[in-house]
């Protein structure tokens, strides 16, 4: 069955809202950095990436409670943007020393525990952080529904 456009339009709203995935209440869900190759696909688990910590690289938290959406306006796909923790943006500055170098091939979202896989998104270039001071800036961080989602 194609869903019409009006249940389409209320599936960001209601994941942007629901506690148990987007939107807990406290504790935050974190973007992560994923410093090993990877390949996305919706079955893919947290115990198959290796994501980033120290230097700098660590995971940033997002604010608790309901996300922004919105439209597409050329697309009309439904668009979910993640806050960003109160006074933070999704952007790492490396520090310490780098040796060897770090490269970097996308980010995760996960739950505040890193238990739960939530969405991954591939860099389309993998990113080397090779000394402190190299800044990684990933906002706005989005979570696309394109126009026929389920079938």
């Amino acid at each position: 069955m194609l869903p019409m456009v009006a249940l389409r339009n209320k599936l960001a709203t209601l994941l942007a809202a629901d506690a148990t995935t987007l939107a807990p209440a406290s504790l935050a869900n974190k973007v992560q950095l994923i410093t090993a190759p990877f390949a996305a696909s919706e079955n893919l688990a947290i115990a198959n990436l290796t994501l980033a910590s120290g230097n700098g690289l660590g995971a940033i938290s997002c604010a608790t409670g309901t996300q922004n959406t919105g439209a597409d306006p050329i697309t009309s796909a439904q668009i979910i943007t993640l806050i960003p923790a109160s006074g933070s943006t999704f952007r790492w500055l490396s520090s310490g020393t780098i040796s060897p170098a770090i490269t970097l091939y996308g980010i995760a979202l996960t739950d505040n525990g890193s238990a739960t896989l939530l969405g991954v998104q591939a860099f389309s270039t993998p990113i080397p952080i090779t000394a402190a001071g190299q800044v990684v800036d990933v906002d706005p961080v989005t979570i696309k529904f394109v126009l026929q989602p389920m079938s």
